[in-house]
């Protein structure tokens, strides 16, 4: 059995490789930025009337705008400066409109950068424009997916709210159980135009976990549990420099360590979540073909899951 620093250093050692596909692929890092510029644009493109009544009430009250923002219901003011929150039935289809759009958008977003990563791990040039042209040709797939994901979603969200304790941890470990199945949809969706069937779909992504017996997460989660560790590790170095800054009487010190050291850390969590991305494709990639992609060991990717034979 490895020893946790074993483990630990397994887990760096994978982040080192996928960081290593990054460098050679420095586009792949757009990706993300795209999906966050979607998702902000709907949403402020909707909210756009609800940030005016909140921020300007006197400009817009009786005009269009507000009569806008009554008819949806998310806010109207009255005299003396109250608020009165209420969501009409227009309100709430407008909500839910946004909410599967913003799925639609960002598994638009995670297809093209995944299909990218396929490719960079196949040792082929990436290009954003490319990615967005396989998510395009795939968007029906795309779609199907994103309303069984929300609607699954919704109803997962529901019942929480409405069960009692123990109902509520038996819905979490539905909902655990549910994102388990379908954490490799996206390769799938990303590297098979064939399959539109978002139930197919779901049932090929849970297949690949069953017939490695859950074993190709292991360095996935291992990536994660590294990355809580640095951030831990990052904490620890914060309060350091708070005590010194203490002990000193010179807060400017505090700011001069606390700046560069959130810099850091966003920096970090960016490059970490891409980079497990880019390993969660390379467990695709070997769990599906038995292939062991460009830039990662074969005896490492042996030592940490191994496909079980049919």
């Amino acid at each position: 059995m490895n020893t946790i620093a074993e483990k630990i250093q397994r887990s760096w050692q994978l982040f080192n490789r996928s960081v290593g596909v990054i460098q050679e692929h420095p586009k792949l890092l757009v990706f993300p930025v795209v999906t966050g510029v979607l998702t902000t644009a709907i949403a402020l493109f909707f909210l756009a009337p609800v940030v005016l009544v909140v921020a300007a009430p006197h400009w817009v009250a009786g005009s269009t705008i507000q009569k806008l923002a009554d008819s949806i219901g998310f806010l109207r003011f009255q005299s003396g400066g109250v608020f009165n929150f209420h969501i009409q039935t227009l309100g709430t289809a407008i909500l839910a409109f946004m909410y599967l759009l913003n799925l639609f958008l960002a598994a638009m977003a995670s297809v093209a950068f995944n299909h990218q990563i396929l490719e960079a791990l196949s040792g082929r040039p990436v290009s954003v424009s490319a990615g967005m042209a396989a998510a395009c040709a795939r968007w029906k797939a795309i779609l199907l997916w994103s309303l069984l994901a929300g609607v699954v979603g919704l109803l997962i969200r529901a019942l929480e709210e409405r069960l009692a304790f123990l109902g509520r941890i038996v819905v979490g470990l539905v909902g655990l159980a549910w994102s388990v199945a379908s954490v490799f949809v996206i390769p799938i969706l990303a590297r098979d135009p064939t399959l539109a069937n978002p139930f197919k779909v779901l049932s090929r992504s849970a297949e690949t976990i069953k017939r490695t017996w859950g074993e190709t997460l292991t360095g996935y989660a291992g990536m994660q549990g590294m990355n809580i560790l640095v951030l831990w590790a990052s904490l620890l170095l914060w309060v350091a420099a708070g005590m010194a800054a203490y002990f000193l009487g010179n807060a400017w010190l505090l700011l001069a360590f606390g700046l560069p050291w959130l810099a850091a850390l966003i920096a970090y969590s960016y490059l970490a979540s891409v980079a497990s991305r880019v390993y969660l494709c390379a467990l695709y990639v070997y769990a599906t073909d038995g292939v062991v992609p460009t830039r990662f060991d074969g005896h490492m990717m042996h030592s940490g899951w191994k496909v079980k034979k049919a």
